[in-house]
């Protein structure tokens, strides 16, 4: 007995670490390049608007693909897709660490993130497939910490990588992990059967949906970049409003929608949704608001301002697996309340934030938010995945990554206007623009925090997994 207990601990570790390589992967990579941006300004002798591009296509990429992946992978199997997903990430990171022209690079980054969204899309229902319900919480758990590892060390391994004397670093650093996680696809390929599942894949709507994610994204960040509203920016957002409404007529008439509108009426998957999508969100604020502020007003050094940043990731690594572990215990939604109480709470403390306040408190009020997001997103994966059958997990998994991504372009250019509109006059105007930023945020996590409380009232027993049958 005790020999099968040990056996089945080691096949579920092999299990969340090799899901957790692509997590791991396609959050590294976006650190990574953040701080190699100058490095390759300077090594293509180029422009900082054109070497953007290199994240912004990542990331449209990564979002606009995510759901098509999901999709695909319930329908011819989940490892499958993610070992599909491991080898593109290879090529891509290859051909990326060989470009010669800032074209081929940002061309090379966009097939990155069509491999990171294969990930990503993926992973989560590796786990939530192949390990038992009664489980997976520490599984989760795990997956949180490999999760959060990828923007602690992604600034920091790349600027080590650079200051080796080359860029072309921060892309070869993949092949190894890659490699890896290959070699835990093989093992794991041993060890899960999975089965196919006789779903449609409705490509009108995969379609319609990409698209216009894609079209907010591209607005957002045209916003973003410019700090005005012109008919440049709107017109990519009122693109997306035109295919989103179409979309959503779509998927109301679709046999196999590729998210049932009914989950939406249940509070119990609804609240879950919006909540990763404001923790994405307000998240996001964490990494553009304290560089702004450590780097103009209390005078640090890039690095510096660097190794602050890395203290709300890390609080995130510090308490997610300490959430999994409560799951079965105190149930999804008291650990989510949880942790939007302790992130409202700390990013309200930095909304009344003043000009002489230390590098220290900003980083411990970062790290106390790190712990609150620690608690909230284990249960918040158990609780979306646990709202579906287990025949599109891949599916929902992916709808839960892209509502967070959503959320971090959105909030960026909140923020990022935020800070524009008070840049050009004293640091008291500049610490204004921070405050509203982060009340903002604090604001939106209250709302959340609300709702959940009102669904918990509804529903004090917690049970989310029947929703789905319920929905036909």
């Amino acid at each position: 007995m005790r020999k099968d207990r040990i056996q089945t601990n080691q096949t579920d570790q092999m299990i969340v670490l090799t899901a957790g390589i692509g997590m791991f992967l396609s959050t590294l990579d976006t650190g990574i390049i953040n701080v190699a941006l100058p490095t390759l300004v300077q090594s293509f002798n180029s422009s900082i608007t054109v070497m953007t591009w290199t994240i912004t296509m990542y990331t449209l990429a990564l979002v606009g693909t995510i759901i098509i992946f999901g999709r695909l992978s319930d329908k011819y199997g989940r490892l499958k897709i993610y070992a599909s997903g491991l080898i593109v990430f290879f090529m891509a990171s290859i051909l990326c660490g060989l470009s010669t022209s800032p074209g081929e690079l940002i061309t090379f980054r966009t097939l990155q993130g069509i491999g990171a969204a294969m990930l990503q899309g993926t992973a989560v229902a590796i786990i939530t497939t192949a390990i038992p319900k009664e489980r997976q919480g520490v599984a989760l758990g795990t997956l949180g910490v490999l999760l959060g590892l990828g923007p602690v060390l992604g600034p920091s391994i790349g600027g080590f990588l650079i200051s080796l004397g080359s860029w072309r670093w921060i892309f070869f650093i993949n092949i190894p992990i890659t490699l890896v996680g290959l070699l835990g696809c093989t093992i794991v390929f041993k060890k899960v059967k999975e089965s196919r599942n006789a779903i449609q894949i409705d490509l009108p709507g995969s379609i319609l949906l990409g698209f216009s994610v894609l079209a907010l994204l591209r607005g957002l960040s045209m916003l973003s970049t410019s700090g005005i509203v012109s008919i440049e920016s709107l017109g990519p957002i009122m693109l997306f409003a035109i295919l989103f409404v179409l979309f959503f007529f779509w998927e109301r008439k679709a046999k196999e929608p590729i998210v049932n509108l009914k989950l939406f009426l249940h509070g119990d998957f609804a609240a879950p949704v919006l909540g990763i999508f404001v923790l994405g969100g307000a998240t996001s604020l964490g990494f553009i608001v304290p560089p702004y502020f450590l780097e103009q007003v209390s005078k640090l050094e890039p690095w510096q301002a660097g190794l602050v940043n890395l203290s709300a990731p890390l609080g995130l690594v510090l308490m997610s697996k300490v959430s999994g572990r409560l799951i079965e215990k105190a149930g999804t939604t008291r650990l989510m309340m949880i942790g939007l109480i302790i992130m409202a709470v700390t990013y309200g403390i930095l909304g009344i934030m003043q000009s002489n306040w230390s590098p220290s408190l900003i980083a411990t009020l970062l790290m106390l938010y790190g712990v609150g997001a620690g608690f909230f997103v284990p249960p918040n994966t158990s609780a979306i995945m646990s709202a579906v059958g287990r025949e599109i997990q891949g599916t929902i998994g992916a709808f839960q990554r892209m509502m967070q991504n959503l959320g971090i372009a959105l909030y960026a250019t909140i923020a990022s206007v935020f800070i524009r509109t008070h840049s050009h006059s004293g640091i008291e105007t500049i610490m204004s623009g921070f405050r509203e930023a982060w009340i903002f945020a604090s604001g939106t996590i209250l709302l959340s925090l609300l709702i959940f409380i009102f669904v918990f009232r509804r529903n004090p027993i917690n049970q989310t997994s029947d929703i789905y049958k319920h929905t036909d």
